[in-house]
């Protein structure tokens, strides 16, 4: 079985003639040595920096590589694992996850969003470090940072899939991103690492104003969408954009979902259904 991971690549090797090459990574702040094919070590374009690889172990216990694919980043390889220690197991991957999605992010107009959460060190802890609500859906550590990927990964891949336009995909993307980002405004402000409920989606305008006021002078269009999908809807709102349904979808099925499994966690593993808000649900187990 393979198992895809984010690493920190420090060297490829090639080993001269023979048709294999040699790997040394850091996952988890452990040096790790591996062995790819010559192939891959020539095609995946990297010798040291984030990359996401599918690794496996062979008969004699040596961990083989069987895909690179590096991540574009600036960050460098200090400042990623320390990203990467305040994330609990085994969410460590969440990390690799964002810069992931950061690295889709092409249009000049939308680089503001993703400069400005890197540039701002008391926001992005915060932001990794937060629960996404109080008891609802991924109320723990990390539960904010957790989400916002989800609905990113969703949003983009979704709309992608359903043919949108690759700005709309994008600004979906961002949108996921920071549709809570709003919810430690409060914890800024309070100088407090405890959940704060508040009325977040404004929130959000407070955070954002200076990479959405960037975004205002680049694109009016873009900007337009963008606010329409972080703000708050009120009661007989009309959908005006198509990657609204994508995002709002997305944003639904991580927080419901999560919300139910965390549910089923308290429970042994036997257990096929659970009440929820007065509703019975169901899963399906290995047993």
């Amino acid at each position: 079985m393979s198992n895809s991971t984010f690493v920190w690549i420090k060297d490829i090797k090639l080993s001269g003639h023979l048709p294999t090459a040699n790997c040394e990574f850091i996952s988890d702040h452990e040096t790790i040595q591996a062995i790819t094919s010559a192939e891959i070590a020539r095609n995946c374009q990297i010798s040291y920096g984030l990359a996401q690889i599918n690794a496996s172990q062979d008969s004699n216990g040596n961990i083989v590589i069987c895909a690179i694919r590096p991540i574009k980043s600036q960050c460098s390889e200090q400042t990623y694992l320390q990203l990467v220690d305040m994330i609990d197991f085994p969410n460590k991957n969440l990390m690799g996850r964002f810069f992931k999605l950061i690295s889709l992010v092409t249009f000049a107009e939308l680089k503001p969003f993703t400069n400005y959460i890197l540039s701002k060190p008391d926001v992005l802890k915060l932001y990794i470090q937060s629960q996404a609500s109080f008891q609802h859906h991924h109320a723990y550590k990390n539960g904010l940072f957790e989400h916002s990927i989800e609905v990113a990964e969703m949003t983009y891949q979704n709309a992608r899939h359903l043919k949108h336009p690759e700005i709309e995909c994008q600004t979906g993307l961002i949108a996921g991103l920071f549709h809570d980002i709003g919810k430690i405004y409060p914890q800024l402000q309070n100088q407090s690492d405890d959940y704060i409920g508040g009325p977040h989606e404004s929130y959000n305008f407070a955070l954002l104003a200076n990479p959405l006021g960037e975004l205002g002078t680049l694109n009016s269009k873009v900007f337009s969408m963008l606010s329409d999908l972080l703000s708050a809807k009120p009661y007989g709102h009309k959908t005006r954009y198509a990657i609204e349904f994508v995002l709002k979808q997305a944003d639904r099925t991580s927080a419901e979902s999560n919300f139910v499994k965390r549910k089923f966690e308290k429970l042994p593993e036997h257990y096929y259904f659970t009440k929820v808000n007065g509703s019975v649900m169901y899963r399906l187990n290995s047993l």
